[in-house]
């Protein structure tokens, strides 16, 4: 999986933003069908990203779903099974909301197994990003990731007023205190599950650029590598926060090339600039550039 830094939620009731998305700066997009989407209109947005996915591709693209439980699940999916005899190339997979149980995922494994059976695509083709918005849900990570192959990232609802924050109880800011622990609980549980790419949730005030950034570099100094958003203006500031600098990029490929040198000639630590290096600073140098080569610039 692509580690994309921004993913931007696009209604799938709003057909002609729908298109105009396709053309702007996010890495990846979001076609809501939960949500966004109002129950009377779940039929119509259903129908509007069935054709634009006919029509093709120009960004990568997840479908957020309706939950497994909700009763619609399998007819938002039914769209990726009629839109073309094979899956477009773009389509990356879904986002399962309020994720809380690995029996959830496992159901959606199957189906997608199934899709992908129908569509002549390999197995495992698409893939799964949960979307962590209760306490449940984050106590179960680790388990949340392990119980698939199919899940790519993990996610966290972080947002202000959102599922999430309700269900903690506790006061939010910019900078929150209320949010560090679960945003830090869940980098460690999909770190140790072996997942790299975790994304943090929208920001929902779009006037307030300065707190976004405030927030933006809050997650990455907890090990978030992306940031899902609602709006193209706040795409900038995402990433430039979410993207490694230009230094930072020389000094992990100095670095990796130096050490993969030293390596061929027995040697298991060797001084960069300065400072001595071992395996642990190879791989952070890695992470630094598949932050990189792991996504489309």
């Amino acid at each position: 999986m692509k580690l994309f830094r921004t993913l931007m939620f696009v209604p799938g009731s709003r057909p002609e933003l729908l298109a105009k998305a396709q053309l702007g700066s996010a890495d990846a997009l979001i076609f809501d069908l939960e949500d966004s989407v109002p129950l009377q209109s779940k039929a119509e947005a259903r129908a509007n990203i069935q054709r634009v996915l006919q029509d093709g591709l120009k960004k990568p693209v997840f479908i957020r779903v309706n939950h497994p439980r909700a009763g619609d699940c399998q007819a938002d999916l039914n769209i990726l099974a009629s839109a073309l005899p094979t899956l477009p190339a773009m389509v990356q997979g879904v986002i399962l909301p309020k994720a809380e149980n690995t029996a959830d995922i496992e159901q959606l494994d199957q189906w997608l197994t199934e899709i992908e059976v129908k569509t002549g695509a390999p197995k495992g083709r698409l893939g799964v990003l949960p979307l962590v918005e209760t306490c449940l849900g984050l106590r179960n990570t680790f388990d949340l990731v392990r119980c698939s192959s199919r899940v790519s990232g993990m996610s966290l609802a972080s947002a202000e007023q959102g599922d999430f924050m309700v269900d903690l109880g506790g006061r939010w800011t910019p900078a929150s205190r209320a949010l560090t622990y679960p945003r830090s609980k869940m980098v460690v549980d999909a770190r140790a599950a072996g997942l790299s790419w975790l994304v943090d949730g929208v920001f929902m005030n779009l006037s307030d650029t300065a707190a976004l950034r405030t927030e933006c570099e809050l997650a990455r100094e907890l090990g978030f590598v992306g940031k899902m958003a609602i709006h193209p203006n706040q795409l900038p500031v995402m990433h430039e926060v979410f993207s490694p600098t230009p230094e930072e990029i020389e000094y992990a490929r100095g670095l990796v090339q130096a050490f993969r040198q030293a390596e061929q000639q027995g040697v298991g630590a060797v001084r960069y600039q300065g400072m001595m290096v071992d395996y642990a600073n190879v791989r952070l140098a890695e992470r630094t550039l598949s932050l990189v080569e792991g996504r489309d610039s």
